[in-house]
């Protein structure tokens, strides 16, 4: 067992000193409905995180696929005759 120390001895008479300040009788509630609303948007944003990436793959397989930035083969003649 150790001996208390003297900056120990202070802070704890300090703290002990001081009146306990009072706790509003709904913080739990406040508390628990601030949490919910925080955990809905980060779900909210992980689900829109989702969708983004999920459309921009299936863009990029659709790129992939179509070539849309290819010219498409000329399907007339040069006129001849002038």
């Amino acid at each position: 067992m150790r001996l208390p120390d003297r900056k120990e001895t202070e802070v704890r008479g300090l703290l002990e000193s001081v009146p306990l300040a009072p706790v509003p009788p709904d913080l739990a509630l406040r508390a628990l409905l601030r949490g919910l609303r925080i955990a809905r948007r980060r779900r909210t944003a992980a689900l829109l995180l989702w969708l983004v990436f999920t459309f921009a793959l299936a863009f990029a397989v659709w790129a992939a696929v179509a070539q849309p930035w290819a010219a498409e083969p000329v399907q007339t003649t040069t006129p001849t005759g002038w």
